[in-house]
């Protein structure tokens, strides 16, 4: 039966505002809730709206109220940390994910509904991909993101990347939009049931197909190279680490508890969270705590991958970044930076990473280089803000106690969240993932879950193994199907040691990283194209 007037001009926001809820509370939260599957759906109340729509002011509205509620309902706990950058990231992000709606709303106008349905996914895709390579990016509600849990489904993340996860949720919500408006037409029928239960088997079959291929040949890597890894969680504050504790505290804290790890357990490397020494220990004044934390790694014979706060000094002032600070007692520019080394016993000095991507506002200005007077609008948390950018990619190397050369790369926090960055790294060689972290700014709330959910995508892209280690919580190992154990419960000061499987295989997508988003990208060009020049190629058959 034909409605006569569509119900969804009489119900208002409602279809966005469920559509908003849906989505954001399909992201990972606490453990035992699993939401996930709102995700396959979610869309499909704000698209049979927009359906409705003629006016783009109206699609805008609908659209950002939607997209505001999905930010809101997934990432609110930034607003524990600081209120201020909360609610810059809710309205700026609202606003870049109001992109893709409104490019699907000017198809529709132009090229008509269900073409603008089928061209959905790959607008919302490619819209995804170039988004989070802007320095401007919060990248974290990447839509493939929210799958991050079903490891048992979402294998196929190593020929595509995470974007195929998102592609393939949108394509669920349109196809589930095509059949409601097919039982629109004949409400008496159960013929929507009957559809959806086929569009669910027909999706969820190549996926459950590679995933069990996956899993069936898991066991036959028994004999793989491994590394023992021994994580250590302090359980600091990290509020007080900042403002109260003094250097000889944190240090001592993170050297008596390794002291015991390493005579128990006798790993191959030890790992401690991001800016565990939130000081310059590399400088000349703090001679004393580096030659502590020296001394120690070589009584125990084995290296210490850490999180510390660097800082350079540029002798030219010509050489300076933009955003460089001044010391007026050196009278020379340097930049801070979050940093990761690596402290070996047989070498006298570390190797040393300074973190790449950086929190828009919360650790740099995006753009600085271009509008440098801006350096000063970063969000200050606990006296942490503008940190320099590092240039430099770097894959740490040592030698487990066999004498076995290793080879490991360190994402530091927020860097977890980039597929294509992370890939990057097992390119160049990294037999093994880390990720060091400090999620206790977000004290008991679900954030520090989800960003640890996230880290399955990058070890299933990626095929490779990875110690997570975080201040607070929650630190584990993944396996390179994005299995976890030897967990530590958060806000508890213990340590894990597990070994870690280590491999030199390229996943497909090692070999081709982001070709999926990049074919998208190349295809909404086309679409694009089309629906632009249409008015033209009407004007010229009519004459």
């Amino acid at each position: 039966m034909q409605l006569e007037k569509s119900i969804y001009k009489k119900i208002g926001l409602a279809p966005a505002i469920l559509s908003g809820l849906l989505l954001g509370i399909s992201f990972p939260s606490y453990p035992g809730i699993h939401l996930e599957l709102l995700a396959w759906f979610g869309l499909v109340p704000l698209l049979l709206q927009l359906k409705e729509l003629h006016s783009f002011r109206e699609a805008f509205r609908q659209a950002y109220i939607s997209m505001f509620l999905f930010v809101l309902a997934s990432v609110w706990w930034i607003s524990l940390s600081t209120v201020f950058g909360a609610v810059l990231t809710y309205f700026a992000q609202t606003f870049f994910m109001t992109v893709p709606v409104l490019v699907f709303f000017f198809l529709k106008e132009r090229l008509g509904w269900k073409t603008a349905l089928w061209a959905l996914p790959f607008i919302w895709t490619a819209w995804e991909w170039l988004y989070l390579d802007m320095d401007i990016s919060f990248g974290w509600l990447t839509l493939g993101n929210s799958q991050a849990n079903l490891f048992w489904l979402v294998q196929y993340v190593d020929l595509f990347g995470t974007w195929a996860i998102s592609f393939w949720l949108i394509l669920f919500n349109v196809l589930l939009v095509m059949a409601l408006e097919k039982w629109e037409s004949d409400w008496k029928s159960a013929g929507f049931l009957k559809d959806a239960a086929k569009i669910g088997g027909a999706m969820l079959l190549l996926p459950l197909v590679y995933s069990a291929a996956i899993f069936l040949q898991a066991d036959e890597n028994s004999a793989e190279r491994k590394v023992r890894v021994s994580i250590i969680q302090p359980n600091i504050d990290p509020f007080a680490k900042w403002e109260t504790m003094t250097r000889h505290e944190i240090l001592t804290r993170h050297l008596e508890m390794s002291d015991s790890v390493v005579a128990e357990q006798k790993p191959d490397m030890l790992v401690w969270p991001e800016t565990t020494i939130p000081y310059f220990i590399l400088l000349p004044n703090a001679t004393r705590y580096r030659e502590k934390l020296f001394s120690a790694v070589k009584k125990w014979s084995t290296p210490v991958l850490t999180g510390f706060s660097d800082a350079v000094f540029y002798a030219d002032s010509t050489l300076r970044k933009p955003g460089a600070k001044y010391d007026r007692r050196k009278k020379q520019y340097y930049d801070t930076f979050n940093s990761a080394m690596l402290v070996r016993p047989d070498t006298n000095w570390p190797e040393v990473f300074h973190k790449i991507q950086l929190v828009p506002f919360a650790e740099r200005v995006p753009y600085m280089e271009y509008v440098p007077f801006l350096s000063f609008a970063t969000v200050e948390l606990a006296g942490i803000s503008s940190w320099g950018q590092g240039d430099e990619m770097k894959v740490f190397s040592f030698q487990t106690s066999a004498g076995d050369s290793v080879r490991v790369s360190c994402l530091i926090c927020y860097e977890s969240i980039y597929p294509g960055f992370t890939a990057e790294y097992a390119a160049r060689g990294a037999e093994f993932l880390t990720v060091i972290t400090n999620d206790g700014w977000f004290s008991k709330s679900y954030g520090p879950y989800q960003h640890a959910a996230f880290a399955r995508l990058r070890s299933i892209e990626t095929r490779r193994a990875m110690a997570r280690c975080a201040n607070t919580g929650i630190s584990f190992f993944i396996d390179k199907y994005g299995r976890t154990y030897g967990e530590i419960p958060w806000w508890e000061a213990l340590s894990t040691t597990e070994p870690l499987a280590l491999s030199s295989e390229k996943s497909f997508y090692v070999r081709h990283i982001d070709l999926f988003p990049k074919l998208c990208s190349a295809m909404t060009i086309l679409i694009l194209t089309a629906a632009i020049g249409l008015p033209y190629w009407n004007r010229l058959g009519k004459k």
